[in-house]
């Protein structure tokens, strides 16, 4: 079907464009966003308790992409429809302004029978311009440029552009306080209890990233960010004595795979509440 189209775009001499040409916007602009994430938590148990303050300071330079009119979920229903009934019209003018199977094949064999030969291509072209069906085809090329006009799909305006992170850095703070208790075996024997401090600030691990898409129509923007990874921090225990230890930056709070909508770009904050504490995020357009 798609050489039977473009058969008859080349014999009209209809230009081959894209059905998703788009005017994008400067693409490669820089900016540089400013982000807070705090965990606050507090659990305690039987024989676990603890006291949780985690924060993470980042700062992004961000690279605009160009924009386009599908944004990173994919089409929209519309979109889709209007993909759908562009194909459906696709097929109805290859149909109606096309060579016939047989021409098509009269084509395809002569093109093998020439390989790279162009003045045996070009004699073939002549010979087959002077058939009835070729004739007819020519008198029908203001017809078929006319119908080409309406193949292309409507797919809205330009109105996303989504924003990469070209490098990341910041720090993490640990200031955690943990109790754990065990009663120990029979008649207690074993029983203790440890205090632990962690105490402390890494840098920020580098694989932590965060993307944005902006909606240039309505104004909104949706923030990604991947959850921080666990650090190493020092900690003191009564017990163990002082000892390297991996945390976890998230506590009972989840951190969402997207944030948003959220009116603007580049600043906003929102909060997160999980069992026993809460995440808050803030960020902000630095420059």
């Amino acid at each position: 079907m798609r050489l039977k189209l473009l058969t008859a775009i080349a014999i009209f001499g209809l230009p081959i464009t894209s059905a998703f040409a788009i005017d994008p916007s400067p693409e490669g602009t820089a900016a540089t966003i400013a982000v807070k994430l705090t965990v606050r938590d507090q659990s305690k148990g039987d024989w676990h308790s603890a006291n949780v303050h985690r924060v993470m300071t980042a700062q992004c330079v961000m690279r605009a992409a160009p924009a386009s009119q599908v944004g990173s979920e994919g089409m929209s229903a519309e979109q889709e429809a209007a993909q759908a009934q562009a194909q459906a019209d696709v097929e109805a003018f290859a149909q109606d302004y096309g060579p016939s199977e047989d021409m098509m094949a009269q084509i395809e064999a002569g093109a093998a029978a020439c390989g790279d030969d162009e003045a045996c291509l070009t004699a073939m072209a002549m010979k087959l311009s002077q058939t009835a069906e070729m004739q007819a085809m020519a008198q029908k090329a203001p017809e078929a440029k006319a119908a080409m006009a309406g193949l292309t799909p409507d797919m809205g305006p330009v109105r996303y552009q989504m924003w990469h992170p070209e490098s990341c850095s910041g720090t993490v703070t640990i200031d955690d306080s943990y109790v754990h208790s065990d009663s120990g075996g029979e008649g207690g024997y074993g029983a203790y209890t440890d205090n632990v401090t962690a105490s402390g600030t890494v840098p920020l691990p580098p694989e932590w990233v965060m993307a944005m898409e902006t909606d240039l129509v309505a104004g909104t923007t949706t923030y990604s960010m991947r959850p921080p990874p666990p650090v190493t921090i020092q900690v003191q225990s009564s017990h163990q004595g002082p000892h390297a230890q991996e945390i976890p930056f998230l506590a009972s709070a989840e951190l969402p795979a997207k944030i948003g909508p959220v009116p603007g770009i580049g600043a906003g904050s929102t909060q997160m509440k999980g069992a026993t504490g809460t995440l808050s995020a803030e960020w902000s357009l630095v420059k």
